[in-house]
């Protein structure tokens, strides 16, 4: 986001208006991409939330997947395997794992 942030800063700095409009501009469009990703959180958060509220399958299946993702990992520390390797794709799944496990139950708690 920071990224984005910077880029956007950049292309406003070329525009061809006074210093407190680009300032105003700049402030408009950080704040409306704060309001976006602040939605998409929440609508994750929603979906957790929803399965949080269903049938056993529907609450177990996040933590029975990372579960398996730590029996994987371990299996993989005294046996070489190649999904563990460092160009595969497991590691981009665990971290989307965590990261949507971890912000999901941070969100609902609140």
């Amino acid at each position: 986001m920071k990224g984005i942030v910077e880029t956007i800063g950049n292309a406003v700095e070329r525009l061809a208006l006074s210093a407190g409009e680009k300032r105003k501009l700049k402030q408009e469009l950080e704040a409306a991409l704060l309001e976006y990703e602040s939605r998409r959180m929440e609508r994750q958060a929603d979906v957790v939330g929803e399965e949080a509220r269903g049938n056993w399958l529907q609450r177990s299946w996040r933590p029975v997947v990372m579960l398996v993702f730590a029996g994987v990992i371990l299996v993989g520390s005294f046996m070489e395997l190649p999904v563990l390797e460092d160009s595969s794709r497991f590691w981009d799944l665990l971290e989307i794992g965590l990261g949507g496990y971890i912000v999901g139950r941070f969100k609902t708690r609140k």
